[in-house]
């Protein structure tokens, strides 16, 4: 029977042997060798590994249990009651099929409005990131694609003039290169004030460790390539 759950703040993938965990309230990652924790898997509703999934090293020992427990309770990774936490169930993210810009179109020109919407988008985004909480910069995206979903399905023809206009314009402002939580939320932003609604999808991979952000229109990369992203494993979709 189950006995501790997975904090919400907290969101995990499995990638090379390694638990991966990121904790939005702490804004930091966390990597665990997966031997390790299997025998969480009877503990933990979710946990994803199972085990027959772990080497034989891994084990379902009492002892390393609560040692493992302890120290994700101190961190609180884990909750001691269900009702307070969530499953430990990884993501389930939609797999990147498209590039919504392998093959730009003629160069238009840019309407002013567009011009002070992708201004307004690139200071709220500098201004978020800076001002708030990494939880509650997340949480407001989540909030507002929600609300975004009962208006109807995306409009891919709309998000790629959409897109070719951001493109076009941010490179007068910013450079996207290590920047990819700046250039991700800019043209969420953006998007969005054009009534455009797309996903903000995290992965990391773990050895070594390096963490990534893009932004996907269903099964379409809008702002990197296929080839990088399916590189990264997602560990949290806002």
């Amino acid at each position: 029977m189950s006995r501790y759950s997975l904090a919400r703040h907290v969101f995990l993938c499995v990638d090379d042997g390694h638990v991966v965990l990121l904790d939005l309230k702490h804004d930091r990652y966390w990597a665990l060798e997966a031997a390790g924790t299997v025998s969480l898997s009877g503990l933990v509703p979710g946990w994803p590994v199972k085990p027959l999934h772990a080497p034989a090293a891994g084990s379902c020992d009492p002892a390393q249990a609560e040692e493992v427990i302890g120290v994700l309770s101190g961190r609180g990774i884990l909750s001691g009651s269900e009702a307070d936490g969530k499953s430990a169930t990884p993501v389930q993210a939609i797999v990147a099929q498209r590039e919504l810009l392998d093959s730009p179109g003629e160069p238009a020109a840019v309407p002013v409005g567009a011009l002070l919407r992708f201004i307004a988008a690139a200071i709220a985004a500098k201004a978020a990131l800076r001002m708030r909480s990494f939880a509650s910069v997340i949480e407001r995206v989540r909030k507002r694609n929600a609300a975004g979903a009962r208006t109807g399905g995306p409009d891919l023809v709309l998000a790629r003039a959409l897109v070719e206009r951001f493109m076009r314009l941010r490179v007068f402002l910013f450079s996207a290169k290590d920047e990819c939580l700046f250039d991700s939320l800019a043209l969420l932003n953006f998007l969005a004030w054009h009534g455009v609604f797309a996903d903000w999808v995290f992965g990391v991979q773990a050895r070594p460790f390096c963490a990534h952000c893009w932004v996907q229109l269903r099964d379409v990369v809008i702002n990197d390539t296929i080839e990088h992203v399916t590189t990264y494993t997602p560990i949290m979709v806002a």
